[in-house]
Parts: structure tokens; C-alpha cells; sequence
């Protein structure tokens, strides 16, 4: 069977979507279209596509660029302040993505979201239940985004929402900002190795429709406080006070935009799904970086 995938913002997550996507598609005669903004190349064995996925199906251009019928179709779209993007771009590209879904007839469409949507900021565990209540601009438009997405959802179309957490992975490396201690240490931290949300991408995508849409936190699911990734990479336990000469300083703040939480992944571990990095401390051990602390964590 021919299963054609479109893929949505072909960036740092999803060109490696798309590698992965392309090699799955070969095995069923299926092909990956990557629709940028504008004419850029495609990652290898992907088709480049240029369009605005605000306009959707009003794109005549787009559609005419496109197979008359593409059966998968994920999002990974995020505001650039290059392009002078603001949050507003979520829920636009959102609509303009379900106007999309309906004109091709999708039958599985995955859209990327963000943990940052609970905005907590004492420390509690949350998870998929968890009453979303915007507080500022970047919550209220991923929650419209996620509920402009989630209304497509059909019985022939299964919808799912994927909240990632913290991504990093080669090319996007967290451990020089915890060396230097640039977090408050009783921060608690979230963390999604990039390749872990791909592969999550993929899980979904064969998900069978429900008829409603599916939201599904994805995360390493081992939260774990600044303090302890300072002391892991570091050696030296974060205190809260400028360390000794040549140590870190552990008396940052929160960065602003940051929450302090606790994200739960069980829902998505249950359907079958697993991380390869079951925490920060493998992920940042594949990345080169030695942790001379990492046995003394509590």
C-alpha cells in the first residue's frame, strides 16, 4: 500500500522526523513531503515542498504541489523571532494544518505541542488530566493550537497531540547551561531526547482512530531537579552559593519562559512506546559529556 507522509517544518526535529519517516516509507512504496515557508532542500530521500501552512487548503499553489491524497501528516512548526513570528503562529498554523488534513484526506495527523502548556511553577507532578489555565500569551496559544488540531479528529482520522518536554540531542546540547549553574537547583527539569519524540512521532502515527483526539505527554519521564544535573556534571553538590574557585554558580533563577513541574509520560509508555534515554544523565553521556558526580546523586 502506498502511504504518503506531508511533514510540517522540516527544522532540527523535523529533518530527523523526516529521515526517519523516509526510511519507513521506502519499505511501503510511500513517500515524505517536506513543506518549509520557503524553497529550501529537503533531507535525503524527502521531497521539498514550499507553502504556508496558514493558508492550508487555500494554498491552490501547495495543493497543486502535492499527491491528490497523503494519509499521514505531522507538525512541527515553532515561532521564529528571524522571521518575526509570534506565538500566534501556533494556533494559525493549526487551523491552516486541520483545513489541510480535510483536503488530502489524512487519515493520521500528529501535531507537536509543548509541556510548557501546564505553566506550573511549584514543583507539582502533572499529566494529561491536568486543567490547562493560561496565564500569558505563549499558554493560551499552544492551548488553542492543541484544540483547533484535536477538533479534526474523525472515526477514518486519528489525532494526536504530542506535548514534548525539554528537547535536546545532537546539535542542541543542555549540559554547558546546567554546568554553569544557570537554574535555581530545586528547579525541577523535563527532558525529551530528540530522536525519543521521533520515534514517538512514528508510534502515533499507527495509533488507530478513537474518533476523539489523543493528548500524550512525551518525556523521558524521570523529572529531575538543576542541582543534581550541576552536580552530576560537575562533581560538586549545587548549594545555592557561589561555588569555590573554578566551580559553578547555582544561584540562578528559573529562566524566564521555564516552568517548575513534574511531567508524567505514563500514558504514552502504556500504549507500547519507550525512550531510549531513560534520563538526562544517559543523554548527556552520549553526547561526550563525562559526569564525574553522576554516582552521587541522590
Amino acid at each position: 500500500m502506498v502511504t504518503d507522509t506531508l511533514l510540517v517544518g522540516p527544522g532540527w526535529l523535523g529533518a530527523a522526523a523526516a529521515l526517519s519517516l523516509a526510511a519507513e516509507a521506502r519499505v511501503h512504496h510511500g513517500r515524505v513531503f517536506c513543506l518549509s515557508r520557503t524553497a529550501r532542500p529537503a533531507p535525503a530521500g524527502c521531497h521539498a515542498v514550499a507553502g504556508d501552512i496558514v493558508r492550508g487548503a487555500n494554498d491552490d499553489a501547495l495543493l497543486n504541489a502535492l499527491p491528490e491524497r497523503v494519509a499521514r501528516l505531522v507538525v512541527c512548526v515553532a515561532p521564529s523571532s528571524a522571521r518575526g513570528d509570534s506565538y500566534a503562529i501556533y494556533p494559525a498554523a493549526a487551523r491552516g494544518a486541520a483545513a489541510l488534513a480535510d483536503a488530502l484526506g489524512v487519515a493520521s495527523l500528529v501535531y507537536i505541542s509543548s509541556t510548557g502548556i501546564y505553566d506550573r511553577q511549584d514543583g507539582s507532578e502533572v499529566d494529561e488530566r491536568t486543567i490547562i489555565a493560561p496565564a500569558n500569551e505563549r499558554v493560551q496559544a499552544l492551548m488553542d493550537a492543541e484544540l483547533a488540531v484535536l477538533a479534526s479528529a474523525t472515526a477514518s482520522r486519528a489525532v494526536t497531540v504530542l506535548r514534548a518536554a525539554g528537547l535536546y540531542g545532537p546539535g542542541r546540547d543542555p549540559g554547558p547551561r546546567f554546568a554553569n549553574g544557570l537554574t535555581a537547583p530545586d528547579t525541577w527539569c523535563n527532558f525529551s531526547w530528540r530522536d525519543d519524540v521521533v520515534s514517538a512521532m512514528v508510534h502515533t502515527l499507527a495509533l488507530p482512530s478513537t474518533g476523539k483526539g489523543m493528548v500524550f505527554n512525551c518525556t523521558d519521564n524521570t523529572p529531575v531537579q538543576a542541582g543534581l544535573i550541576t552536580q552530576a556534571l560537575t562533581g560538586r553538590a549545587a548549594t545555592g552559593d557561589t561555588a569555590a574557585a573554578g566551580a559553578a554558580t547555582t544561584t540562578g533563577a528559573v529562566r524566564a519562559g521555564r516552568s517548575n513541574q513534574r511531567i508524567s509520560s505514563a500514558a504514552l509508555l502504556a500504549t507500547g512506546w519507550a525512550p531510549s534515554m531513560p534520563d538526562i544523565f544517559a543523554g548527556l553521556q552520549a553526547l561526550g559529556h563525562v559526569l564525574p558526580g553522576l554516582e552521587e546523586r541522590a
